[in-house]
């Protein structure tokens, strides 16, 4: 059995941030990876842990598949866990995934085929209609209609199948694989009609959402390919992880592939990840070397071990939006879960429109009202937002002014203006819309989020499909 994990979930939220078409900021974040590794206290009865999925809206909720002993899930990062397998017959789990628009919606792919859990994993029911084959390695999601989902096999028949139901009913997607064993999927971020799967022998690509196959495997032809990766940013720029050849690039689509291994002291790589806020950042979990982290795209790597009781990795994932946390599993005796926190001056806030609760950093907390969408732009309740970044909100009830300070930077903002004053200057608000003003609503001062954010330094990024609002600040 083949380890490898599904962290395509992961990448998927992302990427619909940012190409959701209302992208405003690109985070510049620091990269996970600067502290020592601590072990987490999930008892597995020594199962091997294959598969992470982490809830992106709440990234504190993290989920374990375990072969032979089900799914684990933990609310607090890792501190605790707990067992959630009630339907789950089959606990062979060897990968995991979250549906991007509707969190609480997982699939567990097991031994015994595939699961699904429609609230959060309290409860399992088999969803295998159409399913000929076993051993599913991962699901991929098509972001832009996450009810379109699509799993690989590398058992029996293998090969893919596709679900334009939320997994209610399968169909074999598998035209032109002259390879049906199947150990990765990856969906290209701007254009999910385009499908990659990673088999054991190299890089097949689809154009037509599955329906028909081609090899793409220049260079990485006859290499089992455990994991594909897009750059967010650069799609074009593919990363896959094989068993014996390490890690390929390719920055044409796919077309072609070249190594990029240098330092890389393991050639088996069972798990990789990318930073997606700082996309040169590259994580890759190996068989026998532990854990190796690129900053600079591939082209050289360093080990970074420190805390680890053993060195085979069998499952890698990065928390999606505060990606100073990183998950490994590790096998063998001492191993198990084990968790980096990186040593980051970072604050990450992430907000839903219409949704009292957010997060910062994965502790939940409340806002006094929600965000909400007016005249195309987003006006959010600023003065816990602000505090929670560590600035002030002053109000000026005759002038009927706030005024907005974090660091350096102070905003001036009045009810009804579409001009603010920006570290003494006057700026539009938003040139393209004048509409776009502060406003009380709900007897609450809202402003509009992407000027004051952006002009306090800070990052955002905005996921259509889920309606969230992500915030970064680095200090």
């Amino acid at each position: 059995m083949k380890r490898s994990i599904c962290c395509i979930v992961i990448l998927a939220v992302w990427c619909s941030l940012i190409f959701s078409g209302t992208c405003i900021g690109i985070p510049a974040a620091r990269a996970a990876g600067t502290g020592v590794w601590t072990k987490l206290p999930l008892k597995t009865g020594g199962s091997d842990l294959y598969s992470f999925a982490i809830n992106a809206l709440t990234p504190s909720t993290l989920y374990v598949g375990a072969l032979g002993s089900g799914v684990f899930r933990s609310a607090d990062s890792g501190t605790t866990w707990t067992a959630v397998n009630t339907g789950l017959t089959s606990l062979n789990v060897l990968t995991l995934a979250v549906n991007p628009a509707t969190p609480s919606t997982l699939y567990a792919g097991t031994l015994g085929g595939i699961f699904r859990s429609t609230d959060g994993g309290n409860h399992w029911a088999a969803a295998n209609s159409g399913i000929t084959s076993s051993g599913i390695q991962a699901f991929a999601f098509n972001t832009a209609t996450p009810s379109i989902l699509y799993a690989c096999f590398n058992m029996d028949v293998g090969g893919v199948f596709r679900s334009t139901d939320g997994g209610d009913h399968w169909t074999e997607a598998n035209a032109g694989l002259s390879n049906q064993k199947v150990i990765t999927l990856a969906i290209n971020p701007t254009t999910p009609s385009t499908i990659y799967a990673g088999t054991y022998d190299g890089v097949f690509r689809s154009v037509d959402s599955g329906t028909t196959w081609a090899a793409a495997n220049k260079g990485i032809a006859g290499f089992q390919t455990h994991s594909l990766v897009f750059n967010p940013i650069d799609p074009s720029i593919m990363y896959a992880s094989t068993d014996g050849g390490g890690v390929f690039r390719s920055t044409d689509s796919g077309a072609t592939w070249t190594a990029a291994n240098t330092g890389l002291a393991d050639l088996r790589v069972t798990g990789f990840v990318i930073n997606p806020l700082t996309p040169g950042t590259l994580y890759a979990g190996t068989s026998s070397g532990g854990v190796f982290r690129s900053t600079d795209g591939g082209n050289h790597w360093a080990a970074i071990n420190t805390g680890l009781a053993g060195l085979g990795a069998s499952g890698l994932a990065i928390n999606p939006v505060g990606p100073s946390v990183l998950y490994v599993g590790i096998t063998g005796g001492g191993g198990g879960i084990f968790r980096l926190d990186a040593n980051a001056s970072q604050t990450i806030l992430v907000l839903q429109i219409g949704s009292p609760s957010f997060t910062m950093n994965g502790s939940l907390t409340t806002l006094d009202s929600p965000p909400v969408i007016k005249n195309g732009r987003t006006l959010v309740p600023i003065r816990i937002i602000i505090e929670a970044l560590g600035g002030t909100v002053g109000w000026d009830a005759t002038a009927r002014k706030a005024t907005v300070t974090l660091g350096n930077s102070t905003i001036e903002l009045w009810i009804g203006k579409s001009v603010a004053r920006v570290n003494g200057a006057d700026i539009p608000i938003d040139e393209a819309n004048t509409k776009v003003v502060p406003e009380i609503i709900n007897s609450r001062t809202m402003l509009p989020l992407r000027f004051v954010i952006e002009n306090l330094g800070c990052s955002v990024l905005w996921a259509d499909a889920t309606k969230t609002i992500t915030i970064t600040y680095t200090s």
